[in-house]
């Protein structure tokens, strides 16, 4: 395998980019105040991620990684204290039966060495993985995200209506009439938000969970996943996660499972050895497993703990979880990933004004969950 340098890719900037920057945040900024009376609940609500379902303690335990895979933070073994988040990928607060299937995996370490990549807490210590179920995403432009995250605000809506639902899939391909070429169309985009809709509804613990985006590995580029460990995954007892009979299933599956053992996954990353074939810019596109395997460099074990009580939740809402919480040898590429530095940040400071939470990092998961 040969791997691509970090120093080969060559990120570009369209001319209207910062403009549509600048709407997007506004946007979401919109969205996250009128989500207090949108979802009712009694504050502001995440525009993605909206409803959690469990915040875990866990440990991160870095492996010897030979060659290309010690780099930056995986370059030595160690072990990190970490938390993990559980929660869906859409930014309402619904019964699980209106809200799909993409589901969210955050991990966040504790004590990493550092400076973060966010200016406002660059000596947090923080290191944050931002993951979901899916190894695609349906969104590439800041204008993408500006008009796909109106049409996400309107999905619980378009999945119980089947003329609205394909109303819903026009605008998305034609990105709501300004897109006139066909040619020029979200095919991309499309195809992987219509793979979203083929992810069943199971055990939150049994799913894959991927970057999408990429980001720098070291010298190199990469993708990162974490894989339920087969005696893990064959340890499941709850594997029917049936929405219809619990508008909580996944919550309460995740509290039986976390109370009943322990869980572990291996945390992988995909090297870059082709970016014409692997492109960084398109995370609608899958990065073929035959140019460049998966490659383990780490554990993560949640221990058996209760995670029942309605301060679990406290806690996961209150928890911030973004790439960008990161270190400059993992810096996150592309214009989808510069995206979401500004508006993960402007979303969190604004939905933790909002509720009256301390926008603050954590020193480690005792502060969090005791």
């Amino acid at each position: 395998m040969n791997p691509v340098r970090y120093e080969d890719y060559r990120p570009t900037e369209r001319p209207s980019y910062q403009e549509e920057m600048e709407a997007v945040v506004a946007q979401v900024a919109r969205r996250t105040r009128a989500s207090v009376e949108r979802e009712t609940v009694g504050r502001a609500v995440r525009t993605a991620h909206g409803k959690t379902y469990g915040l875990l303690k866990a440990t991160v335990t870095i492996g010897d990684n030979p060659g290309v895979y010690g780099q930056g933070i995986f370059a030595r073994p160690t072990a990190y204290d970490a938390v993990v988040r559980y929660s869906n990928g859409l930014g309402h607060f619904r019964p699980d039966h209106q809200l799909g299937a993409a589901c969210g995996m955050g991990i966040k370490l504790f004590g990493v060495d550092g400076p973060s990549l966010l200016d406002d807490e660059r000596d947090s210590g923080t290191f944050d993985l931002n993951l979901i179920n899916n190894d695609v995403f349906f969104a590439n432009t800041a204008y993408d995200y500006m008009v796909i995250e109106e049409l996400f605000a309107e999905l619980p809506e378009a999945l119980v209506d089947p003329a609205r639902r394909k109303t819903w899939m026009a605008e998305f391909l034609t990105r709501r009439q300004t897109l006139t070429d066909p040619g020029s169309w979200l095919w991309d985009e499309l195809l992987a938000m219509l793979s979203f809709t083929s992810v069943p509804r199971r055990n939150l613990l049994s799913y894959s969970y991927n970057s999408m985006g990429a980001f720098r590995y070291g010298d190199h580029i990469a993708k990162i996943r974490t894989v339920p460990t087969a005696a893990s995954l064959a340890s499941l007892t709850h594997q029917i996660v049936d929405v219809r009979a619990d508008n909580e299933a996944f919550r309460r599956t995740l509290v039986a499972e976390a109370a009943e053992r322990d869980h572990s996954f291996e945390l992988q990353v995909q090297l870059n050895t082709d970016l014409a074939r692997m492109p960084v810019d398109n995370t609608s596109v899958r990065w073929p497993e035959d140019l460049s395997p998966w490659g383990t460099v780490a554990r993560v074990d949640i221990p058996r703990q209760d995670i029942g009580g309605n301060d679990n939740l406290a806690a996961a809402d209150a928890t911030s979880i973004t790439p960008w919480r990161s270190r400059q040898e993992h810096r996150p590429i592309g214009e989808i990933q510069r995206v979401r530095q500004e508006v993960y940040r402007r979303s969190s400071i604004e939905r933790h004004r909002i509720n009256g939470q301390e926008r603050r990092e954590p020193a480690g998961s005792a502060e969090l969950l005791g």
